[in-house]
């Protein structure tokens, strides 16, 4: 489940929000003014896209 905030409500819940990417692997995607700007992903998964670049969709 994607997880959508602006950058005021991610820093103040940016704890539980790395709480919830790797513990139930939920991906929070930081929006600015409505624009995504970053997203939170768990770091397994991330370090899965470093071993395979091209494996991204």
């Amino acid at each position: 489940m994607d997880i959508r905030m602006g950058i005021r409500e991610t820093r103040e819940r940016l704890g539980d929000r790395v709480n919830a990417a790797h513990y139930l692997g939920e991906v929070t995607i930081v929006e600015r003014n409505g624009t995504p700007y970053a997203v939170l992903v768990p770091y397994q998964w991330w370090a899965g896209q470093q071993t395979h670049p091209n494996s991204a969709g």
